[in-house]
C-alpha cells in the first residue's frame, strides 16, 4: 500500500476494516437505500462483501479503488492521457483478460479489473453495477431458497460472476449500451494498445492494470499498476467447488 502513497503524495489514501466498510455503508446508503444495507450486511462470505463494498464506496465519494494486494507503477495523474483529460469520463477500467469477439449470441470474452478502477461520484455505471450485483445476490438467494445470509460458496457458479470483474464487466456493457443506443462488446476495445473512450468509460490496455495476466504486453504502453493476485478467498473458493463436484458425482 505504501506504494500508493509514495506515487501519489497528494492523495489521500484510506484503508478500512470490516468494521469500518459496515460503518460507511449504513452511513451513506440507509436512507436512500436500505436494500442495499440489508444485502451488505447479510452477506456470509467476506469476499462478496469485499467486491460489493469497494462499488459502493466509489460511487458514494468517487477516486480510486486499488486492493490491499495491487502495488502503484506510475502516479494517477498520468494515467489519462493528455487527449482525454477534457472528455466526461465516468470510469476508468482496465482489461484483466483481452479477447476478441467470440460471435453473435456469446457473452462478453473480455474482463476488466475490479481490483483497481477509477470512478466519479455519483457514477452512471457504478449504479448499474450496484443494482446488478444485488439482484444477481437476490436470485441466488431465491433459487436456492435461502435468505442472503444463506448463501454459501457452493450455491454460487464463481465469485467473478456474482460480484466480482466479471459481472462488472458485464454491467459496464449494458450500461454503455444504455448511453449509446447499441450493443457494446469485445470489439469495441480487444486488442487495443493505448487507452480508448468508450461513451464515458476509458478502457485501458491490458498492460495497464494487468501486465502479468496479459503476458506483459510491450507495445501498449506503461504498467499503471501491479496486481499481485493474493487473494484470500481462493483456497475456500476451491474447496467449496471439490465438495460440489464430489456432491454431484455421488448423485449420478
Amino acid at each position: 500500500t505504501g506504494s500508493w502513497t509514495r506515487k501519489n503524495p497528494s492523495i489521500r489514501q484510506e484503508l478500512l476494516t470490516d468494521r469500518s466498510a459496515e460503518a460507511f455503508v449504513r452511513a451513506h446508503y440507509f436512507e436512500t437505500r436500505p436494500d442495499i444495507v440489508e444485502v451488505y450486511e447479510a452477506l456470509p462470505i467476506p469476499i462478496l462483501r469485499a467486491d460489493l463494498f469497494r462499488y459502493l464506496v466509489v460511487l458514494a465519494e468517487g477516486g480510486i479503488w486499488g486492493d490491499l494486494d495491487t502495488s502503484c507503477e506510475k502516479e494517477v495523474a498520468e494515467w489519462v492521457p493528455v487527449e482525454y483529460r477534457n472528455e466526461n469520463i465516468d470510469m476508468i477500467v482496465g482489461l484483466e483478460f483481452d479477447f476478441e469477439w467470440r460471435g453473435p449470441g456469446t457473452e462478453v470474452a473480455s474482463q476488466f479489473c475490479n481490483g483497481v478502477f477509477v470512478g466519479q461520484k455519483n457514477s452512471r455505471n457504478l449504479k448499474v453495477i450496484v443494482d446488478t450485483v444485488i439482484n444477481k445476490l437476490e436470485g441466488i438467494a431465491q433459487e436456492n431458497a435461502v435468505r442472503i445470509e444463506g448463501i454459501t460458496f457452493e450455491m454460487l457458479s464463481d465469485v467473478v460472476d456474482v460480484t466480482g470483474p466479471k459481472i462488472m464487466t458485464i454491467a459496464i456493457l449494458e450500461s454503455l449500451g444504455q448511453l449509446l443506443g447499441r450493443t457494446v462488446d469485445d470489439r469495441d476495445y480487444a486488442q487495443i494498445k493505448q487507452p480508448k473512450l468508450v461513451g464515458d468509460v476509458l478502457i485501458m490496455p491490458g498492460v495497464s492494470f494487468a501486465a502479468l495476466q496479459n503476458g506483459n504486453p510491450t507495445d501498449q504502453g506503461d504498467a499503471l499498476v501491479t496486481h499481485h493476485y493474493e487473494g484470500s478467498w481462493k483456497k475456500e473458493d476451491a474447496d467449496a467447488k471439490e465438495r460440489k463436484k464430489q456432491k454431484q458425482g455421488k448423485e449420478r
